[in-house]
């Protein structure tokens, strides 16, 4: 892996709600030992972000805008491919390959077998390296997408991408004059459509047709819990917000 991909995931990694605010926590606790009342108010300060970001109405308001600037697919229009992104797995060869998919993964995958259905005569394009695990999740996928009853012929795998903006590289030669369905994420959407319509191919830039998958966010909720599932929400925010600010940092 290159020390730059390396260095983002590590910087990403402690940026997210649930170790900034454990750092911000051991932090105060340390500075207390010298200055007891600044200690305890940075302390503090990262006890109530964690219970802000762990509270379903803040997270469900910071989420929904971002899983809902493009409208779900449209089943009845035709494409000539779809482009399923990668995203988390575990193998283990004592489950299910389905099994092996985080929820988000399986959500798009099952996004993109849906439209496949429509058109059964479009190419599958499945992205996603393997990570620490020791077969990549377009392998994976492409073998559960087999097993549903797509041709192996109409499968194409890319097992090296890394990140979005290396799925729309290595896709973009695939997908020259064709109408194509781009099936990520809802709150992930947008970030990719900017990073495939910047893709040139034969002097003509890609078009993708967005195909959010995997809502997780209610535009009006009675639940006012706090819990780890809003956790979760605040860190899909989270995480995508410093995508974007990662992209206009590269592009």
């Amino acid at each position: 892996m290159e020390f730059g991909f390396i260095l983002k995931k590590l910087i990403s990694m402690w940026l997210m709600p649930l170790p900034f605010c454990c750092l911000l926590i051991i932090f105060g606790l340390i500075v207390s030992y010298w200055r007891a009342h600044i200690g305890r108010a940075i302390a503090f300060a990262g006890v109530a972000m964690l219970m802000l970001f762990s509270w379903q109405p803040f997270a469900n308001h910071a989420l929904y805008p971002l899983e809902n600037q493009s409208p779900a697919f449209d089943i009845s229009q035709p494409v000539d491919a779809i482009v399923v992104l990668g995203n988390c797995h575990q193998v283990n060869e004592n489950i299910p390959p389905m099994a092996q998919l985080c929820g988000s993964g399986l959500y798009r995958l099952m996004e993109g077998y849906r439209i496949w259905q429509a058109n059964p005569e479009a190419e599958l394009l499945l992205s996603g390296y393997a990570g620490d695990e020791s077969r990549p999740y377009a392998e994976v996928a492409g073998e559960i997408a087999f097993s549903l009853g797509v041709p192996k012929e109409q499968i194409r795998l890319f097992p090296t991408a890394q990140d979005t903006q290396q799925e729309a590289l290595l896709t973009a030669p695939f997908l020259y004059d064709k109408r194509f369905a781009l099936v990520t994420s809802a709150s992930h959407m947008q970030r990719s459509i900017n990073w495939f319509e910047q893709q040139e191919v034969e002097g003509t830039y890609l078009q993708p047709i967005p195909a959010p998958a995997h809502f997780g966010a209610q535009e009006t909720s009675s639940n006012w819990k706090i819990e780890t599932s809003a956790l979760l929400k605040t860190e899909r925010t989270w995480y995508e917000l410093l995508g974007r600010a990662w992209a206009v940092i590269k592009s």
